[in-house]
């Protein structure tokens, strides 16, 4: 018998695993399993008290006056009712401010919904619904739209002094477990209902404390630079407050790679996390910003490996992390680290589980498979979520007894990824086993898109398929057939969906058809769907650029989007650019113009016409960090336009 075909069977389980991967999966170390996110944190507090636990722009906040300011806001949810699994809605941008929030969310017991500010109005109404949340901790800058319509008891955490009681400074009791939740968190989901994924305070400790892909640690500085909706933030807020390190705030608004990188150096980032677009945007555009890094993290979808490649010969004393895993399995399942020296391969692994966590890779009939067969991924261990809110059948099909344990109860998360092991005992993603994909680092189901669609009174029936013009640029595409009563635009279906569900899923084209390809079986045949091709104005093409700016503008747009043409009032987002596209657009702009643009401009300025005409007056001095709010608010606005009226120029 050879050693790969050697079976191991732990005591007390039902199912056996070949000797080798049950070696690699013995991931166990000792950590704080017994204790709450808020337990740790507070350890950590009195541990070192004027120790700098947050940075934002000017401010240093120390672990002692941020355990302290939490405390306060703790109490005070107590005494208006929040406890163990109180799901209590945060609607607060990237600041200090939210620290604090999240962190008395979990002292007084009570878990966090992450509420991103820019999400139109339905979607954050079916958030609320879902979670039943009785209370919303929010900004004077948001309130008017978060609050207004909605019966929410509310906080306004800047709205100045509260009154306080005796003993408010203390550190409440301690009235939740390990196993409570901490937070629910939105992922996309097939059926066009966002799945609320609750994670337990232990699945966070696991994360960062005494584990393997990563140091932590008092020398250690992260960067907040995810939004606190996204999962990425479970690691860039605890790494840092559950082990003494640092945590920097990137400030609220859009922010440029320029701006990135002044943030690394200003407050010596040491641990950084980019989703695998910006990781490599960055490395194109920004090498020289990413050296000081220590850990740089990269993920949500497949790397480069040529970027990879690069980073490793140019920063040779910095680790790079491909971190792998589902929101259901708290932020990461495994992970590779590669230093200068390693060999690359084309399809960069996404390494072995992290302490604490097992993997399987089980075909068909869940029975594992040999080192280099191909089979679905399952997530095991202490990372697993509970399962999804209010939706038991999704639970039930996603969340099964994990065979191969012998812990009571223990759990196994369906990924729906093929995946296989390689000899080393290193793990190879091959990709989806679905249509999930992943854009801009989000996962989507593009089952949530048709279904919204589908909902529109003049949509008959609905395809979005992801198309990509290599590792840098994927974008929804959303095939339609309209009713014949009422024959939907589509500039309605934009307008229609940009008030319904995040920008991440509105699709980059509308591509109307009189009916849609089908497979012998009935389905919709997706490799017969037209390739699509991006409409633009025929007006703004007649007219040519007037002006060297213009021109300059037009070349870049072309360049970014791979477009042969551009007009000058064809809108950015209209011709498949996105948030991170807008991004190297404004990267290349700099370069090309010699000044400062404020990012937030591209978003609001969204034709050549308008955004010539902007950048042609007189250019503004940079904004000081007193007028980041303003800036951020302005953002908003442009997004709320955005929605409010029919595509094609900024006003």
């Amino acid at each position: 018998m050879t050693p790969a075909r050697k079976l191991r069977q732990l005591k007390g389980s039902t199912a056996i695993l070949p000797e080798s991967i049950w070696a690699w999966n013995q991931t166990a170390t000792d950590y704080p399993r017994e204790k709450t996110v808020a337990e740790v944190f507070e350890e950590v507090a009195a541990a070192q008290p004027e120790a700098i636990a947050v940075v934002c722009g000017p401010r240093q906040v120390t672990y002692g006056e941020l355990n302290k300011r939490a405390n306060h806001l703790a109490h005070r949810l107590r005494r208006i009712g929040v406890g163990p699994e109180t799901l209590v809605g945060c609607c607060v941008e990237r600041s200090v401010n939210l620290i604090v929030a999240l962190v008395a969310i979990l002292k007084a017991g009570g878990a966090y919904v992450p509420l991103d500010p820019s999400y139109p109005r339905e979607r954050l109404d079916f958030l609320l619904r879902d979670t039943a949340s009785p209370l919303m901790l929010t900004q004077t800058s948001l309130a008017s739209s978060v609050l207004a319509g909605r019966h929410l008891q509310s906080i306004l955490l800047d709205a100045g002094d509260h009154a306080s009681s005796p003993g408010d400074d203390a550190n409440p009791v301690n009235l939740g477990g390990p196993t409570d939740l901490a937070y629910v968190m939105y992922t996309s989901g097939s059926t066009g209902r966002p799945k609320g994924v609750m994670v337990e305070n232990r699945a966070v400790v696991r994360l960062v404390r005494n584990t393997n892909f990563c140091h932590f640690g008092p020398d250690e500085v992260f960067l907040l630079f995810a939004p606190v909706s996204f999962d990425a933030s479970t690691l860039e807020i605890w790494g840092p407050l559950l082990t003494g390190g640092r945590l920097v705030v990137m400030p609220p608004q859009a922010a440029s790679l320029q701006e990135v990188g002044r943030v690394i150096r200003e407050n010596s980032v040491t641990t950084l996390w980019l989703t695998a677009g910006l990781f490599h945007l960055m490395v194109d555009e920004r090498l020289d910003d990413l050296r000081p890094i220590r850990q740089l993290l990269a993920g949500g979808d497949v790397l480069s490996a040529r970027h990879v490649r690069k980073v490793l010969d140019n920063i040779p004393d910095g680790c790079l992390i491909n971190g792998y895993g589902p929101t259901e399995n708290t932020t990461f399942t495994c992970c590779h680290s590669m230093r200068v020296g390693d060999r690359i391969p084309d399809s960069v692994p996404i390494g072995r589980p992290i302490s604490n966590t097992r993997v399987y890779i089980l075909d068909a009939a869940r029975q594992p498979v040999l080192p280099g067969e191909p089979g679905e991924l399952y997530a095991a261990g202490d990372g697993v979520a509970r399962g999804y809110l209010n939706d038991p059948q999704g639970t039930a099909e996603k969340f099964l007894p994990d065979p191969f344990s012998a812990e009571p109860g223990a759990r196994m998360y369906r990924t729906g990824d093929l995946a296989r092991w390689r000899a080393d005992g290193v793990i190879e993603f091959l990709g989806r086993l679905d249509n999930q994909v992943k854009i801009l680092g989000h996962r989507i189901e593009p089952g949530e898109v048709e279904t919204v669609l589908c909902s529109h009174a003049g949509v008959r029936q609905a395809c979005v398929i992801t198309n990509s013009d290599g590792v840098d640029s994927k974008r929804l595409i959303a095939y339609y057939v309209a009713s014949s009563t009422s024959r939907a635009t589509p500039s309605d279906l934009r307008d229609f969906l940009t008030s319904k569900v995040p920008s991440y899923l509105i699709p980059a084209l509308f591509v109307p058809l009189a009916s849609l390809p089908l497979s012998p079986n009935g389905k919709v045949d997706r490799a017969a769907l037209p390739s699509p091709l991006f409409s633009l104005d025929a007006d703004g093409i007649s007219e040519s650029p007037k002006t060297k700016l213009e021109q300059a503008l037009i070349d870049v747009w072309r360049r970014v989007l791979c477009l042969e043409r551009v007009g000058l009032d064809d809108n950015f987002f209209d011709l498949g650019g996105d948030s991170l596209l807008l991004v190297a657009v404004h990267s290349n702009l700099q370069k090309i113009l010699q000044t400062e643009i404020p990012v937030v401009d591209l978003f609001e300025f969204t034709t050549i016409r308008t955004l010539a005409r902007r950048l042609g007056q007189a250019a503004p001095a940079g904004p000081s960090f007193a007028q980041i709010q303003r800036q951020a608010q302005r953002q908003r606005e442009a997004f709320a336009r955005r929605r409010e009226r029919r595509a094609g120029g900024a006003a």
